[in-house]
């Protein structure tokens, strides 16, 4: 099933599944997890998700770059990986 990542209010962001499916994400734990839905890899360690921290990087330095990835991919369609 493809999804597409949406411009939200204050913050946020809503990705849509071909189906209708509509989520909202405004929770800062949230961009991560969004973010590698659209291909944003959270360290090259491979060893955290964004939400923890690695040997490499801080949890607020990962989900700052999840946020700016994701503005980045306003518009972008993929397919959805779960």
């Amino acid at each position: 099933m493809k999804i597409t990542l949406h411009d939200g209010d204050f913050w946020t962001f809503r990705v849509v599944s071909e189906n209708g499916e509509d989520r909202l994400i405004q929770s800062d734990w949230d961009f991560p997890s969004a973010a590698i839905a659209f291909g944003w890899i959270p360290c090259t360690c491979r060893r955290t998700d964004g939400t923890i921290d690695c040997e490499h990087r801080k949890t607020s330095e990962m989900i700052w770059e999840a946020f700016e990835y994701l503005e980045s991919q306003i518009g972008k369609t993929v397919e959805a990986t779960e």
